[in-house]
């Protein structure tokens, strides 16, 4: 995440702003580029490779909604980016969405423009967030569809379950059967993991349990 440089800083210190943000999603064979500006724009001498000589988009922002970035222990909390107010999707973009191998796990940017009151830009664009895409809606209803897009940053996204359990537990202790232990008791075997002895189901004599309490029934 970069800074505001010393002119946007300033920018930030009036009273009315209007920031422009850029989006790019690395959708395999479908990149989308796009910003809040209204129109389309390419930009040069940004000196970011993601965005110098790319045409981004001019979409309003009453049909983009980017949520905050909110940080947090272990990284950022999951960022959204929502196109709404579309009348129809065609079969090719549900065809590269439908097919999770082009968009998760991929990287997605943001950035943003401060602008004065009059939209004049103030500074550079800094870049704000970096994440993999993770998951994509697609809603609506016959006014219109919206597609959200779900951003994890890399750290969660380092995260993802490890698929450990403590039924692996005999492979780095021989000795240790406890995991045979708990499925032969799950499937109703009283076999010793060791011996293979199996005890005879069947009534247990009476015990004499704590404070006096008796215990006793069938062994299931």
């Amino acid at each position: 995440m970069s800074r505001p440089d010393a002119t946007a800083s300033a920018a930030l210190d009036q009273d009315f702003i209007r920031p422009g943000f850029f989006v790019f999603l690395d959708i395999v064979g479908d990149p989308v580029r796009c910003t809040t500006l209204g129109v389309d724009i390419t930009i040069t001498g940004s000196g970011i490779a993601e965005i110098d000589g790319f045409l981004f988009a001019g979409i309003s922002s009453d049909f983009v909604d980017i949520s905050p970035v909110r940080m947090k222990e272990g990284g950022s909390e999951q960022v959204t980016a929502k196109l709404s107010g579309l009348r129809d999707i065609d079969n090719d973009t549900l065809n590269t969405l439908g097919n999770s191998a082009n968009w998760q796990g991929r990287e997605a940017l943001l950035w943003r423009m401060i602008r004065d009151g009059n939209g004049t830009q103030q500074g550079a664009i800094q870049h704000y967030y970096t994440g993999t895409m993770t998951s994509v809606r697609i809603s609506g209803d016959p006014a219109g569809q919206t597609i959200e897009v779900a951003i994890e940053s890399y750290l969660a996204a380092l995260a993802a379950p490890s698929n450990r359990t403590y039924l692996d537990q005999e492979k780095y202790d021989s000795g240790d059967l406890s995991a045979r232990a708990a499925i032969a008791i799950a499937n109703g075997n009283s076999a010793n993991p060791l011996t293979s002895n199996t005890a005879t189901p069947g009534m247990i004599p009476n015990l004499r349990g704590i404070n006096g309490f008796t215990f006793g029934g069938l062994l299931k």
